[in-house]
């Protein structure tokens, strides 16, 4: 048994799934980590799953408390949660940048730009895996095979455009297959598609391997022109290496797409709630740091703790003062985006007002912010 596949039959009754529960007070102040809060994050199959469970799990049993777990494979439902009240938190992909700079499937008049912020940001490899019989071993092999492009979920399309920049090719040169994100290893399987893009250590991944014999693409950080392509469309992507992913033999190592998965809220949450949580993920960090391939990665000296796109909630800058974890260059770009955002949501009626809703939305917002907003770095 993995010890991925052991956090998920570990979690406890203190860690509920459900599809959805009565609206929360987001603002209201706690003097302790709350009795009862809910996250959301991506489906059960996930490795990003089963990190949040396993910190969750611990941290509900230390604090006697409950937590509870939505599910979603779709960006725009990781985030509903939160803006209807359901939830109070997300571990996301992308979408967290995405729904902040109302980019992407939140370039909607129903959404917009969001006052999103960061809580705490552990980060996870994730890697494009095939079957060994497609004849693809580097992203380069791509041309004429069938590459999933994934309902809804603009963070993994977007690291798919990445894969393709790397090799110098586009959509154009392959054959699109739309699917979800939890139905690709099936579709893997069957045929359907010849590679798929996920957290390297989903359970979903090492139930393929035991069914057919794969690997994961090959990427050579050395190659400088080449990762110079894929990082202009995937800045916040970092190629390194991981080990024991599905697929892999013991010792084996493969380079992937090293980021950020973050927990994050609305500003309106209450500094109070962000703090205690941010403080029971490092607490409790021990008690849950092996519970599976990339828990390792969940203390204050392994998160991400310098803002680059979406700025952090106070009630952790207010923790990550207090351990001496928060510089003054990341105050700086934490206000410079704060303030972004403001100019964001300030313009946004604006922009709807004139937009012509008959046309490409996403574009004409983009090229709107150009125009009318200092650009930000």
């Amino acid at each position: 048994m993995t010890r991925l596949t052991r956090a998920l039959a570990s979690i406890t009754a203190g860690v509920m799934l459900l599809s959805g529960c009565a609206q929360l007070e987001l603002n209201e102040e706690v003097d302790d980590f709350p009795a009862f809060t809910a996250w959301t994050t991506y489906g059960t199959g996930t490795s990003t799953y089963a990190d949040l469970a396993a910190a969750a799990n611990t941290i509900s049993s230390e604090e006697d408390a409950q937590i509870r777990i939505l599910t979603s494979d779709t960006a725009v439902g990781r985030l509903s949660p939160l803006r209807n009240k359901q939830a109070v938190m997300s571990r996301t992909g992308d979408e967290y940048i995405f729904a902040f700079h109302g980019e992407e499937d939140f370039t909607t008049a129903d959404w917009g730009p969001q006052d999103l912020r960061i809580v705490w940001a552990p980060t996870g490899p994730h890697a494009m895996m095939t079957r060994t019989n497609t004849g693809i071993e580097t992203p380069m092999d791509l041309e004429g095979k069938r590459v999933p492009r994934v309902t809804a979920n603009p963070s993994v399309n977007n690291k798919l455009d990445a894969y393709l920049a790397y090799a110098g090719l586009t959509w154009d040169d392959v054959v699109p297959v739309e699917v979800s994100y939890s139905e690709q290893p099936g579709a893997l399987q069957a045929g359907k598609i010849d590679v798929l893009f996920q957290q390297v250590y989903g359970s979903s991944l090492y139930e393929l391997e035991s069914a057919v014999d794969t690997a994961w693409l090959e990427l050579d950080p050395d190659e400088t022109e080449r990762i110079a392509a894929l990082k202009e469309v995937a800045p916040a992507v970092e190629v390194g290496p991981f080990e024991g992913g599905a697929g892999q033999e013991e010792g084996q190592s493969d380079n992937g797409f090293i980021y950020p998965l973050p927990v994050v809220s609305y500003e309106e949450v209450s500094d109070t709630q962000a703090y205690h949580t941010a403080n029971a993920f490092q607490e409790h960090y021990p008690k849950y740091e092996d519970a599976t391939a990339t828990t390792e990665n969940w203390d204050i000296e392994h998160v991400v703790k310098m803002p680059t796109q979406v700025p952090f909630h106070d009630g952790t800058v207010e923790f990550l003062e207090e351990h001496g974890a928060w510089t003054e260059e990341a105050e700086q770009r934490n206000q410079e985006l704060i303030a972004y955002g403001q100019e964001m949501r300030a313009t946004w009626p604006d922009f709807l007002a004139q937009a012509d809703t008959s046309g490409d939305l996403k574009q004409q917002w983009m090229d709107w912010k150009d125009e009318h907003l200092e650009p930000i770095d």
